[in-house]
């Protein structure tokens, strides 16, 4: 079950169902997926549409659920199991590296559980078609559709950056992203003033804190910010090196999604 085979993307049929969501949103494949993730996704897809792919994986992550999605990315379905305990996921290809064209209009075709077994936590080293989450996890919240804040963020206070429980597989960011991660690892701030930080606005500022949040290096906080908080100098932020060695393709296409983002 580790070979390419079931990893392979396959075109999408315009004109078959979505694996038929039905009245509640749950395609009838669900049935061995736990009862919190049916009910997550029944509460994420309202009438008989599918769930959105990023409040999909974060409730995914949350329940650290394994689920094998089906996301329709340009013409293509690409099957991807996603192994929240382990930390990895599997696919054709590490999207960190070679993420496909086409993310912003990515969309979930249907959630069901994999059909392989993750690798054995004794493993020296991974089997093919597998890569750490994060990839995944940066791909979507930087290049694909999802505009605005996860349902988990709306309505923070403020957010602060600490240390992920794994490295993260993204050690630097382009640009204004990078700057504000290293501003957030100083002093937490509101969303309203992230949004106002050099180089960013309301859209670059919800990605930034999405990849952050389901990366698990993101902190919310309650209450009212400290004075001086949102006002932070910037001239104390120290630019990140970028791009890190072997992710030349990866930053290329990031940087030409985000302009993409922003005409």
């Amino acid at each position: 079950m580790h070979g390419f085979g079931d990893t392979a993307p396959r075109p999408l049929d315009p004109l078959a169902e979505d694996t038929g969501w039905g009245e509640l949103g749950a395609p009838g494949t669900m049935a061995v997926l736990s009862d919190a993730m049916i009910q997550a996704l029944v509460a994420l897809s309202p009438g008989a549409s599918a769930p959105e792919l990023l409040e999909t994986i974060a409730c995914g992550l949350r329940l650290r659920e394994p689920m094998l999605l089906s996301i329709a990315v340009d013409g293509w379905v690409w099957p991807i199991s996603v192994f929240p305990r382990q930390g990895l996921y599997r696919a054709p290809v590490d999207w960190l590296r070679a993420p496909p064209a086409g993310l912003w209009n990515a969309r979930l075709v249907a959630c069901e559980p994999p059909p392989a077994e993750p690798p054995s936590a004794g493993s020296p080293r991974l089997p093919p078609c597998h890569y750490p989450l994060g990839g995944l996890l940066w791909s979507l919240a930087l290049l694909g559709p999802r505009n605005g804040l996860l349902q988990a963020l709306a309505g923070c206070e403020s957010f602060r950056v600490m240390a992920p429980a794994r490295p993260s597989v993204v050690p630097g960011l382009p640009g204004a992203l990078g700057s504000a991660v290293a501003r957030l690892r100083a002093a937490a701030a509101g969303f309203e003033a992230i949004s106002r930080w050099p180089g960013l606005d309301a859209t670059r500022a919800a990605r930034l804190l999405n990849g952050l949040y389901l990366e698990g290096s993101l902190v919310t906080e309650h209450g009212p910010l400290e004075a001086g908080d949102g006002d932070s100098a910037w001239s104390n932020t120290l630019p990140s090196h970028w791009p890190p060695p072997g992710h030349r393709p990866w930053t290329a296409r990031l940087r030409r999604g985000l302009t993409e983002h922003n005409r």
